[in-house]
């Protein structure tokens, strides 16, 4: 099962093939009609002290921001997803009381928060915080979850090994899951999101700082490229984009909501927006004086 933050107003948005008539008007009937808009999130760091400074940002501040801004967006999201590190540094209980708070606009607003994990969170803690430990698991250990809307596939992995560890692992089980499920999605264009970037080999006395089995990883991502637009990831603080020739999958490296670990790179969040022939994602730079505010990476998508 997913780790889902489910809409806490009757009128939530519904996810699969009805959410796209079913858009309130108090939210733009027009841009509804065109596009399904869905909101990402990345490396949010929340403690349970939300005064606490990091690298000269508060980051409850910051994601206040960032949620305050999707809010005020005339566009209503079909989702928020929030792309693993939602803790600060290695997932305590109060860091998800904190985290969750600071998130329950969106939810009362009738939107669904998906979250995946990341390094810094603790997988316990955050079972505990906002699932059922009861609930089946298609993958043990893991937290899964797939999105389907009228539109495209969102999948959602988690690449969490050891908690405040810098490196990330999907797995075999992992990995032969997302085999079978991109072989049984509707065909849709489908967008894969897990926190770690990829990473190739490492020089002989380096460190691996992202996903260890990238290279299984983008075997499936290759042989179901007819339908894969795009690896999401986020981990690494930097808003970057690019595209395998060979296969046409998009690489987009989201934007943190907190720190950026480069004063030149921005922070944020993005806006991506799903239309019959290509899916743009905007970024949205807290400080709008940057200048890849409202920069948007196109990625075609079959009409």
């Amino acid at each position: 099962m997913p780790i889902t933050l489910p809409a806490l107003t009757r009128r939530h948005w519904l996810q699969g093939s009805l959410a796209a008539m079913l858009a309130p008007r108090s939210w733009g009937q027009k841009a509804a009609a065109e596009a399904e808009t869905w909101i990402l999130f990345a490396d949010t760091h929340i403690a349970e002290d939300a005064a606490r400074e990091a690298r000269g940002v508060v980051m409850a501040e910051n994601l206040t921001r960032c949620v305050n801004q999707v809010l005020k967006n005339r566009e209503k999201p079909f989702g928020v997803m929030i792309n693993g590190d939602c803790a600060y540094l290695d997932g305590q209980q109060g860091d998800y009381e904190t985290f969750a708070g600071l998130v329950r606009p969106l939810r009362e607003a009738g939107i669904a928060v998906h979250c995946t994990l990341g390094n810094h969170d603790y997988r316990g803690h955050f079972v505990e915080a906002f699932t059922n430990e009861q609930d089946p698991r298609p993958v043990p250990g893991k937290h899964v979850s797939v999105i389907s809307s009228a539109r495209v596939n969102w999948v959602l992995l988690d690449s969490l090994d050891q908690v405040n560890s810098t490196p990330g692992i999907l797995g075999d089980a992992q990995l032969g899951w997302l085999d079978r499920t991109l072989s049984k999605l509707p065909a849709k264009p489908t967008f894969v999101l897990a926190h770690h970037n990829p990473q190739g080999a490492v020089a002989e006395g380096q460190k691996h700082t992202g996903l260890t089995d990238t290279d299984a990883m983008l075997k499936v991502l290759d042989k179901h490229s007819a339908k894969v637009r795009a690896f999401i990831y986020g981990h690494t603080h930097t808003w970057s984009h690019n595209v395998d020739k060979a296969t046409g999958i998009h690489f987009v490296n989201l934007p943190p909501v907190a720190y950026v670990f480069n004063s030149a790179r921005p922070n944020g969040w993005v806006a991506a927006r799903a239309f019959h022939d290509r899916l743009e994602l905007e970024l949205r730079a807290l400080n709008p004086a940057h200048d890849q505010h409202k920069q948007v990476v196109s990625i075609l998508i079959d009409s």
